[in-house]
């Protein structure tokens, strides 16, 4: 699902088309937007009214992407349900193809879910001074990341779905953290429109709620403020095995709603890593 954010939707048709094919791509234009049709010309743009007052957003969107996936549940094997800046990859030393990979788990016992491993790609401007291109390569001009478990979303699913608001979560039972599949998440991916967008947030919500949220410009003045010093830092290293960290997201998680939803722990890096060069052409 996608509103504006053109770049991204750019990247995203471009990666997944290679692993599926246009055809088997869908894309919830959120406002019908004209130029999201033509980006993902001959994939299926299906276009979603835009409520101007935002009531209830989320929760709205989410059941949309519940029901949509679902129904198509009845034509695929599997659906990926994610939003546009949310890229789902194979670690490349397990192999090159996600339907390759997915057809290990052609078995009735298999999980009904799989959540990849999720990291936050973060742009330092001190450190990665070459500007992203339209229609060229991300991961090799933007290689740093911070582990978030809550982008480890059970967002591949091959039975029907209940997703929380966010996705974060869903209602089957285990949840299965997998070991070669991995969410990158482009959110802070650049480092401007990171800030810009984090500015257009706290204006938004400025409009929304007017002074019902007090003082909420001093509050995004310091998660911007925040943003920025994650941003500024040196990596730790360079890896992508992080075998203590998925251990706490195991240990640490939470079950609610009486069992039947489960949110893992382990909350945030303070640190940030840097990509191993195979994946660095993925995308």
């Amino acid at each position: 699902m996608v509103y504006q954010d053109y770049d991204l939707l750019e990247t995203w048709v471009r990666y997944y088309e290679n692993q599926v094919g246009r055809e088997h791509l869908y894309v919830l234009s959120h406002g019908n937007d004209p130029k999201h049709h033509k980006i993902a010309e001959g994939a299926n743009v299906i276009g979603i009214p835009r409520d101007p007052t935002m009531h209830r957003l989320e929760r709205k969107r989410w059941f949309l992407m519940t029901q949509f996936t679902n129904g198509f549940l009845r034509y695929y094997n599997w659906m990926i349900a994610t939003d546009v800046d949310e890229i789902v990859v194979l670690d490349p030393d397990e192999g090159e193809n996600l339907i390759a990979y997915l057809k290990r788990f052609d078995s009735p016992r298999a999980p009904k879910s799989l959540s990849p491993f999720g990291i936050e790609i973060v742009h330092n401007p001190d450190l990665e001074k070459e500007p992203l291109v339209a229609g060229e390569a991300i991961l090799p001009k933007r290689r740093l990341f911070r582990l978030n478990s809550n982008y480890a979303k059970p967002c591949i699913v091959r039975q029907d779905v209940a997703f929380t608001i966010g996705g974060h979560a869903n209602n089957h039972q285990p949840r299965h953290l997998d070991d070669h599949l991995y969410l990158i998440h482009l959110r802070f991916y650049d480092y401007e429109r990171s800030c810009a967008r984090l500015i257009g947030r706290a204006n938004l919500r400025k409009d929304i709620y007017g002074s019902k949220e007090g003082n909420a410009q001093d509050v995004w003045a310091k998660s911007i403020e925040t943003y920025r010093k994650l941003a500024l830092q040196k990596p730790k290293e360079t890896t992508i095995s992080f075998p203590e960290f998925r251990r706490k997201m195991r240990d640490d998680a939470k079950d609610l709603h009486d069992g039947r939803i489960t949110f893992f722990g382990g909350g945030r890096s303070k640190e940030l890593y840097r990509l191993p060069d195979r994946f660095t052409d993925l995308f």
